[in-house]
């Protein structure tokens, strides 16, 4: 019997298209073999049974929580591609019409994390730009748009520059000279950049791909009457894919909304003073903010906390464990971060977080439980590699591209670095 499941999995694809059996909502859905029954990411699984029916769009497999998508199907045997990130022992069900059936065995899922340093040299001494492999930089914050274009706020000796990498064309091309700016985000649809300076209360740049994403300096328009921070002390900018508007966190506390197209500004809620330097949004929680907090945050500090920006007023909520900074992984509630930076979210939900204090990646899946990617917790230094052999130091940027590649801004190696998912 394995035999000839080894050889119909060897088949063309085309034989998918050749037996023509469509499903019977009379009859029961079967699940008979599933072949391997361990793999990686976008691995070719082949299932076997009956009355799966022949069009794709009508069938949905899932590995635990995690959607896979289906090649093709005869009604009998069906080729699906294993998800990204199911977690380690998987699930399998299949879902057709009104039927859900659980495969009787598990599947192992296979992942592999590596990281290569793709900018920087390791100084910082100057800046330079053009071609990646020979490039000085000193990346502080880092994100990627919609077309994978990693934009980096460098900071070399007294000075800042903005710049964007090309990996296809092995290039850093310095967007701007001397404009100090902070955790930067870009819009899901528009592609505009935009990040924080300090220099007013209101003040924070644009960079639009429209107009070659040449910086525009912006004021926020603050109603006459109501809540306005006493300096321009901001750190982050996040935009909320669901209403549009762009988010923004100061360090006496205040979290405000900024509409993109007028300037204006409105107050939705304060917390503690303290510094944060990550807001994130997650695609499973619209209108969920997600802040890390720094060491100076008092009841916040080192912690990863949420804001329904809906509901302000009664939904902030601490959401990790001690204030007092430290490492631990496992469920959300009583994992500890160090002074944690910025943080991003994938496409899946998983959120990955700059643990600068900690030297390392941490990664919150959308279980709430909490793992260490790469690095070793309280170890600083340089190495590229898989889980083993990685370390960084004082990591402070994160940007995930579409792909699920995780970008890096290695501020204390004076590096940006890639992780490989797979």
């Amino acid at each position: 019997m394995i035999c000839l499941i080894v050889a119909s999995s060897c088949k063309d694809d085309k034989d998918l298209e050749k037996e023509q059996i469509g499903y019977d909502s009379s009859k029961p859905v079967q699940v008979g073999l599933v072949y391997p029954d361990s793999g990686k990411f976008l691995e070719k699984v082949m299932i076997t049974g009956n009355n799966f029916g022949t069009d794709p769009k009508q069938i949905r497999v899932w590995f635990n929580g995690k959607k896979a998508a289906v090649v093709g199907s005869t009604g009998s045997r069906m080729y699906v591609l294993a998800p990204r990130l199911p977690g380690d022992t998987c699930v399998i069900s299949v879902v057709i019409g009104k039927d859900s059936v659980v495969y009787n065995k598990n599947f192992y899922y296979q992942s592999s994390i590596t990281v290569t340093t793709i900018a920087g040299n390791g100084s910082r001494a100057s800046y330079r730009d053009g071609d990646l492999t020979q490039s000085i930089v000193a990346p502080r914050f880092l994100c990627v748009d919609k077309d994978d274009n990693i934009f980096m706020i460098n900071r070399v000796p007294e000075m800042y520059h903005i710049a964007r990498i090309d990996e296809t064309k092995n290039e850093l091309i310095t967007v701007a000279r001397n404009v100090i700016g902070n955790v930067p985000a870009a819009d899901p649809v528009t592609g505009v950049i935009t990040f924080p300076t300090e220099t007013t209360i209101g003040s924070y740049y644009s960079l639009d791909p429209k107009e070659f994403w040449g910086p525009r300096i912006r004021e926020m328009k603050w109603p006459p009457i109501g809540d306005i921070p006493p300096n321009g002390w901001k750190h982050s900018m996040v935009v909320n894919p669901t209403d549009g508007f762009i988010y923004t966190r100061y360090n006496q506390g205040y979290i405000v909304k900024i509409n993109p197209r007028t300037f204006e500004v409105e107050t939705i809620f304060r917390t503690e003073t303290g510094d944060s330097f990550g807001l994130a949004f997650n695609p499973l929680t619209p209108n969920i903010l997600y802040i890390s907090f720094l060491s100076n945050a008092g009841v916040n500090a080192n912690s990863i906390c949420s804001i329904d920006v809906t509901n302000p007023a009664t939904t902030f909520r601490k959401l990790s464990g001690s204030t007092g900074g430290g490492h631990r992984d496992g469920k959300l509630e009583v994992a500890q971060f160090r002074s944690p930076e910025q943080i991003f979210c994938d496409a899946d939900g998983n959120m990955y977080v700059a643990d600068a204090g900690n030297h390392c990646i941490r990664r919150i899946n959308s279980e709430g439980l909490v793992e260490t990617v790469l690095g070793m917790p309280g170890t600083a230094g340089w190495r590229d590699g898989g889980k083993e052999e990685a370390l960084f130091n004082a990591p402070s940027g994160i940007g995930i591209a579409k792909d699920g590649s995780v970008y890096v801004a290695d501020f204390g190696n004076n590096r940006v670095r890639k992780l490989s998912i797979n």
